[in-house]
């Protein structure tokens, strides 16, 4: 009986590609992006209330 190796290399070389660049993607998000506004048109079109 010959045993058939089922590993799939291309495959998992995808998937750490693909998770590395999720990592990379996500700390950038968390400790380099500086946001967004908190509440962006809270004033568009509104004159001032004094």
């Amino acid at each position: 009986m010959s045993s058939k190796d089922l590993y799939n290399k291309h495959g998992y070389i995808t998937f750490m590609v693909v998770l590395a660049f999720n990592i990379l993607f996500f700390a950038y998000i968390i400790f380099v992006h500086p946001g967004v506004v908190e509440n962006p048109g809270e004033n568009y079109g509104v004159e001032s209330k004094k």
